[in-house]
């Protein structure tokens, strides 16, 4: 996987008029932490938009911070829910020959048979954690769902991972399935409504009938 790079400033201002006052410059406040002490930085946000149009877990980004090199994976970010802006990023710094856990986008690939026939498909599984070393963390996880008919589903156990990846995600977990559409229960007609409603009227007055017959009694 090809790694990116960004430049990132230093910064010792964490107070929140400071930070209100970063983002209107255009930057974004960040942290990195991991087994040095965190480092509160800043990135230029129309860098890092251009370079990151998805944000993923599994991309070993490279930030220089006055010449300091980390390579770092996003592990979480804050993103304003009106506009879609990020509005914070924590990096965590990986380490070189040291294991990690990450987790790992999957994508659905084609036109599944079972939608052509009227089926829904649905993915509860869009990510799955795997563990491997920096070098060896692998691409989306890339599912084949053309031949899903109705009724068919993809579980993490037919994922193929590379070599020197576990995935630590069940294995029967469902990624994606085709399920049959729901059939709503149909509006009554005028004319179904108009008889249930004459229905009623004849059996209350058989009640009356009854009441007053046994009144006569």
């Amino acid at each position: 996987m090809e790694q990116k790079t960004l430049s990132a400033d230093a910064r010792s201002d964490l107070k929140t008029a400071a930070t209100r006052r970063l983002r209107r410059t255009g930057k974004i406040p960040a942290i990195i932490y991991g087994h040095r002490d965190p480092v509160p930085v800043a990135i230029d946000e129309l860098d890092f938009i251009r370079k990151f149009k998805i944000l993923s877990e599994s991309q070993i980004i490279r930030i220089t911070v006055d010449g300091e090199p980390y390579d770092c994976l996003i592990k979480d970010y804050q993103e304003d829910i009106l506009t879609g802006d990020v509005k914070h990023i924590d990096f965590f710094e990986i380490e070189a020959g040291k294991v990690l856990r990450a987790n790992i986008s999957i994508h659905l690939a084609g036109s599944a048979v079972g939608v052509r026939e009227g089926g829904i498909l649905e993915q509860p599984l869009h990510e799955v954690e795997v563990e491997c070393l920096p070098q060896d963390l692998p691409e989306p996880f890339e599912v084949d769902i053309s031949g899903l008919a109705i009724g068919d589903s993809v579980h993490v156990d037919q994922l193929v991972a590379p070599d020197g990846v576990k995935i630590l995600t069940h294995e029967d977990q469902v990624i994606a399935l085709v399920a049959a559409a729901r059939v709503e229960a149909e509006e009554p007609t005028e004319e179904e409504e108009l008889e249930e409603g004459e229905a009623g009227e004849v059996e209350a007055e058989t009640d009356e009938e009854r009441e007053a017959a046994g009144a006569e009694e």
